[in-house]
């Protein structure tokens, strides 16, 4: 798959190791530490601080008590700066009385006892930026360094001016500033929209303290009643899941990230219950457009910019770590025997991650989701084959005409579905076994639905 020239360009300024534009992360609700692999990865990437949400304190009445925990990894001889963040939770008025500050600056001593950096992320509203401002500044004798998270529109107003001389740095979550549309019909907002952002970059570019654009890496599942009114946030869900349902019906190709899903029987995702008519709204950054606000963030006045969140293995997080920092590359799939001798897998070569296909356009019309490794022999030679880590395997007769699906033994043709594919990871077939004098090398591959992988090819040994 060819990168457009200027996504391309885009991605090689993202990861360039200018000193003067940064990328980093935010760890959120973490306590193990980070694994050998994710420490070589970032060092590669040239990561040199990590937001680590260490917990979250929140106020009632005029005390701050901590509502949760999370483990610090503390000092790295890696090059790694740790900077701890306290998440700040209120539904009190006044949330920064005089012994409500003192209670915060007692609940905050401990953590940042020790600490260069300190981060608070709050979600101040308009009303109380003054108190907040205030507040920081007390903060602030705690620890040299005090950053706080910031929400977009304050570069609109007089936030900004307010909190100046309060901290050293703010970290606007340049996302979810927007609320969904509560219209029937209407579709949810793409997570990240890069005209929309443009404009709210050009404000921020105005702002006289230090500043990181805070991007999301995440992926979303939101229900959603037939009316636009959004029921929450799906917590527990995997791609297959979303990609495989016949319940839920594509209702148009994804867009900006953006796959909307129509209900058309009850049904449940993971734990969560989906009733009929019911929409569910899958958002997670597009890749090109994460390329391009970077390219945006670039020409402002940004010290560089800040993931949510880490990636992990699960599908809430989203793009990969190595996608991250290799937004320029372009899957790239190897079929091959496995270790072992009766199995076989299919191995993503790139540092680019093959995203899951929830709807795709077809030329034919109608919406395609998913990927097919279809595996081809010149006769029926299949006698057993097992899914392994795919999604399913179906064997066909005549899979050129009318594409009749059969029992293994009697299949020419088996078809191997999966709905993602990350990069330098792997997928394996169970136990696939051939008829006797049958052998692999008479067997022939291809990987519909991916760029370069359309054409038939021999099983690599």
């Amino acid at each position: 798959m060819r990168i457009p020239v200027a996504l391309a360009l885009g991605a090689a300024l993202f990861c360039s190791s200018a000193s003067a534009f940064e990328t980093s992360f935010w760890v959120w609700q973490r306590s193990e530490p980070l694994s050998d692999s994710e420490r070589a990865e970032l060092s590669a990437q040239g990561v040199h601080a990590i937001y680590w949400q260490i917990g979250e304190l929140e106020n009632v009445g005029e005390a701050w008590r901590w509502k949760a925990r999370f483990s610090f990894p503390g000092s790295s001889a890696s090059g790694l700066r740790f900077v701890p963040v306290v998440r700040l939770e209120s539904l009190e008025r006044s949330p920064f009385s005089k012994r409500s500050i003192e209670s915060l600056l007692g609940a905050l001593a401990g953590a940042a006892k020790g600490a260069e950096e300190l981060q608070l992320d709050y979600d101040a509203p308009d009303r109380l930026i003054a108190e907040y401002a205030a507040a920081l500044k007390k903060i602030h004798t705690l620890v040299p360094k005090l950053s706080i998270t910031a929400l977009p529109h304050w570069a609109r107003g007089s936030a900004l001016n307010v909190l100046e001389g309060s901290v050293d740095e703010l970290a606007p979550m340049l996302y979810d500033f927007e609320p969904d549309p509560i219209v029937e019909g209407a579709a949810p907002l793409p997570l990240l929209d890069p005209d929309k952002l443009e404009a709210w970059l050009a404000d921020w570019s105005k702002c006289k303290t230090g500043w990181r654009a805070g991007m999301p890496a995440f992926a979303r599942v939101t229900l959603f009643d037939p009316n636009g009114k959004s029921r929450g946030h799906v917590r527990e869900w995997n791609w297959d899941d979303l990609c495989f349902n016949k319940s839920l019906a594509p209702l148009q190709p994804t867009a900006l990230g953006l796959t909307l899903f129509k209900a058309q029987a009850s049904t449940r995702i993971t734990n969560t219950p989906v009733k009929t008519e019911q929409r569910i709204a899958v958002r997670w950054p597009d890749r090109a457009a994460l390329i391009r606000v970077i390219e945006q963030v670039r020409k402002t006045n940004a010290r560089g910019v800040v993931f949510f969140r880490l990636p992990d293995s699960s599908a809430p997080s989203g793009w990969s770590l190595r996608q991250l920092g290799h937004l320029d590359a372009a899957p790239h799939l190897v079929f091959r025997k496995a270790e072992a001798a009766q199995q076989l897998e299919l191995v993503n070569e790139s540092d680019a991650d093959l995203e899951p296909r929830l709807a795709g356009a077809h030329d034919k019309g109608g919406l395609e989701r998913g990927y097919a490794l279809e595996v081809d022999a010149p006769a029926a030679v299949f006698r057993d084959a097992h899914e392994g880590d795919f999604w399913r395997v179906i064997g066909h007769v005549d899979p050129d005409g009318a594409r009749q699906a059969v029992v293994t033994p009697l299949a020419t043709r088996l078809t191997f579905w999966f709905s993602h594919l990350r990069a330098r990871q792997s997928l394996r077939t169970g136990v696939i076994q051939l008829a006797p004098g049958a052998a692999f090398s008479q067997i022939r591959y291809r990987v519909l639905s991916v760029p370069g992988n359309s054409e038939w090819k021999q099983i690599e040994e």
